[in-house]
């Protein structure tokens, strides 16, 4: 049942710590706590009487992984494609504690599921990423994570409490790949704009799509000019999550790393002075992020400083821009 991948991606995540999420933003690992390992080993302990004691409790036999989890198949399918590293995952899935306290929840009945990319960036807690490995498309798995393999000391509010064993009941109702997403997201922007009744708008040759909102005059930017802008970033129902201050610019240098390919390659398309919309598809822009279980938790931990990315994963973006100036 092991393959290849699902060792490598569990030796990644072991070796980081066994407490570490797979992640390039190390204070997140704080969310762990700085256990020592006895401490760590002590908590493991605590957590697996409590997941062997409720599966007396409730006649239920479960697998215990090598790497710290416990499962149960509910639904097989020998005949499914295997999980492999950079799949997107279609997921319904119920999040609960032991007490059956429901922390998160997509049910198949919403026709709806969650999108999870396997390796890259995360997932948080880790040991959803882990148990999803043992997985083909179409299976229905139960599985119970120890407190250092989902949320660990963290605790919001009544939802999670502090060293929750947590019960997640998972099943992948489609396995894709970037070409997949990308497909995906080109149709769902272009629903976006028949609903909504966006005329005069166009995709361009890299995959966003734009409209000139008011004419500007002289050159476009090229790679290495510096350019002032202001600019107002949303999500396709509206909701405004970044925008300047009235009385400043963003400046940037065009092409530099540290801003996202879409709003590099739209803002060459302009003029000085110009204003404009594009809708940058998610793989233009944070594609798939930092996956939250439950997203309701990203402010709280955003606020604590335990991580830096805001955007969901998956999540197409509007730019209403504004090209000031070009040096």
């Amino acid at each position: 049942m092991y393959n290849k991948f699902k060792n490598i991606l569990f030796m990644r995540i072991i070796n980081f710590k066994k407490l570490m999420l797979l992640l390039g933003i190390v204070s997140l690992t704080t969310l762990n706590s700085c256990l020592d390992e006895d401490n760590y080993n002590e908590q493991n302990n605590k957590d697996y009487k409590l997941i062997e004691q409720y599966l007396a409790e409730n006649n239920l036999e479960a697998t215990k992984s090598p790497y710290g989890f416990y499962y149960t198949v509910i639904e097989s399918n020998d005949t499914g494609e295997e999980v492999k590293e950079d799949d997107i995952l279609s997921i319904f899935y119920e999040m609960k504690i032991l007490n059956g306290a429901i922390i998160d929840e997509v049910k198949e009945s919403s026709g709806i599921p969650k999108k999870i990319n396997i390796v890259t960036n995360s997932i948080f807690p880790q040991g959803i990423i882990m148990g999803s490995a043992l997985m083909k498309e179409g299976e229905k798995y139960r599985f119970y994570i120890p407190s250092n393999l989902a949320y660990g000391s963290y605790s919001y509010e009544s939802l999670i409490p502090s060293n929750a064993v947590i019960i997640m009941e998972t099943k992948i109702a489609k396995i894709e790949d970037e070409d997949d997403q990308k497909q995906f997201e080109k149709a769902t922007i272009e629903t976006y704009i028949t609903d909504n009744n966006i005329t005069d708008i166009n995709e361009t040759d890299f995959g966003a799509f734009y409209k000139k909102t008011e004419n500007g005059t002289g050159d476009s930017p090229i790679e290495g000019n510096r350019v002032k802008t202001k600019y107002v970033a949303k999500y396709l129902d509206g909701t405004e999550f970044s925008k300047t201050e009235t009385d400043k610019t963003f400046d940037f240098t065009v092409g530099t790393e540290s801003i996202i390919k879409g709003v590099n390659e739209s803002i060459k398309l302009m003029q000085k002075g110009e204003k404009a919309t594009f809708i940058i598809p998610s793989n233009l822009a944070y594609y798939s992020s930092l996956q939250i279980f439950p997203e309701t938790i990203r402010e709280d931990l955003l606020e604590k400083g335990l991580i830096s990315q805001k955007i969901p994963p998956f999540t197409n973006l509007i730019f209403e821009i504004e090209l000031v100036d070009i040096n």
